[in-house]
């Protein structure tokens, strides 16, 4: 092979240098003749920016030998590479990219900063350099990238992760005919038609991230799933939260009753957000989740849930007997006012015997002493964690008495209260905190009176017997 460059250095097993950048998989300087001689052992490689003279004392002067070089290779740099993490964001290094890609090659990971022509040809054309690929991840893909990555995509026949920004119809037909697929992240786009995708992969974990509720509510009226996990991600929220957005999630679900995971996470709540109204969800809103009866695992947790009455979560718990894992409302701070109340708690915990975590923004408010009122058939020994939010809160005894009668095994009463938080916010942290302190003490006088109460009980059965 004739490179032109005589002084060009790589590194054994190996540290690529290229230009003002390294591309690590390595420890010892070698010639570019001899890259053969260990390139065969070279499983997992990284390329990162940094600068060259911090890597190798030896290259000062090296200029860029990626072009010099590269082409004269008939297939991959390194024949057994798997896994590829390409980091570097220099435009003129993508165009090489396919030397590292070859037939063993199962997972990459690209990370642009920001995606030009050059970049998204090399991509584009990926597929034919490793045709097995199972992995690709490109993280911060963005609706420049969505040609690129999309053509690449369809090149791949054995895909078991796909992660990546915005990709078009043709990219998702060809990754929801995958019997492959285990995971599928993608960006919401415009670019679907009005002809309806068909989305069935039932063992997949589907994950759609989209600016805005609305957004996504739009991109919902344009695919059926036919899958059992679901995970829904907005960056921001709308002026008001979409009234039907829940009845076009279950329009688009063909079997709703097979969904088991379901997830909405919605993103930055500015400080006016925790007041307003217009993107609280009411009961009405979400009633069309009562059809996704096999639901294991259901969180709302990120957004205001404090219009869901009480009726509603015992309807939720009668629809939904399955669930191990709910969490509504409780893990941003909101300042509405709550409709539930440990009535509608409680009703959960007795239809809800899988329970093991449970979030809710409840008003944890007790009008009278009710710590004996709580149902027997209520506790809830699976459940390890409850977390309550920003949950109002008026007696911290009275509610730790409760709670540790509820839940005889959780570890923690867990908030998501800031320390910097308006005066009423702070009045609430402070006595959940008690709450915390005084639960694991009830817990245990609870354990030691039962087990003193078992110990005389026994006791006096044994007398009876004797006699």
């Amino acid at each position: 092979m004739s490179c032109g460059l005589s002084s060009t250095l790589w590194m054994h097993s190996f540290c690529v240098l290229v230009g003002g950048e390294s591309m690590t998989i390595a420890k010892y300087i070698t010639p570019i003749t001899h890259l053969g001689l260990g390139a065969s052992t070279v499983r997992c490689g990284l390329a990162h920016s940094r600068e060259l003279c911090e890597t190798c004392p030896h290259a000062d002067g090296l200029t860029s030998v990626g072009y010099m070089g590269y082409q004269h290779f008939p297939g991959s740099l390194l024949p057994t590479l798997t896994n590829l993490k390409w980091l570097s964001n220099r435009e003129d290094f993508f165009p090489f990219l396919h030397c590292f890609c070859g037939p063993t090659l199962k997972t990459l990971t690209l990370s642009p900063v920001a995606w030009s022509v050059r970049k998204c040809v090399a991509v584009a054309s990926l597929a034919p350099s490793c045709p097995f690929l199972e992995d690709l991840l490109c993280f911060g893909a963005e609706d420049s990238s969505m040609q690129a990555i999309s053509e690449a995509v369809v090149g791949w026949k054995k895909l078991e992760v796909l992660e990546a920004g915005p990709v078009n119809e043709r990219a998702l037909t060809h990754a929801a005919s995958l019997q492959t697929l285990q995971s599928l992240r993608f960006s919401a786009s415009s670019d679907l038609t009005s002809h309806v995708l068909e989305f069935c992969s039932p063992d997949a974990v589907i994950e759609i991230v989209a600016l805005t509720p609305s957004y996504l509510q739009a991109f919902m009226q344009n695919i059926h799933f036919s899958i059992q996990y679901l995970h829904l991600r907005c960056s921001l929220y709308d002026a008001a939260f979409p009234h039907l957005f829940f009845s076009h999630l279950k329009a688009c679900v063909v079997h709703p009753e097979k969904l088991t995971w379901l997830s909405l996470l919605v993103g930055t709540t500015s400080k006016e957000d925790i007041s307003n109204e217009s993107i609280v969800l009411t009961s009405l809103m979400l009633h069309p989740l009562l059809s996704f009866k096999g639901l294991d695992y259901l969180d709302l947790g990120q957004s205001c849930t404090a219009h869901m009455d009480d009726t509603f979560l015992s309807e939720l718990a009668l629809s939904c007997p399955g669930l191990s894992q709910l969490y509504l409302g409780d893990q941003k701070v909101w300042l509405i006012a709550p409709l539930l109340t440990f009535d509608g708690v409680a009703s959960l915990l007795k239809h809800c015997r899988q329970l093991s975590s449970l979030g809710v923004f409840f008003n944890a408010t007790l009008v009278s002493d009710t710590a004996h009122a709580a149902p027997v058939d209520a506790v809830s020994p699976k459940i390890k964690n409850f977390l309550v939010g920003a949950s109002p809160i008026d007696e911290p005894v009275k509610v730790a008495a409760v709670l540790s009668f509820l839940f005889p095994n959780a570890t923690c009463i867990s908030h998501c209260i800031p320390e910097k938080s308006p005066k009423q916010l702070q009045a609430r942290m402070k006595k959940w905190e008690s709450v915390d302190k005084m639960f694991g003490i009830f817990v245990s006088a609870r354990k030691q009176s039962w087990e003193q109460g078992w110990a005389e009980g026994k006791a006096a059965a044994e007398k009876i017997i004797i006699a």
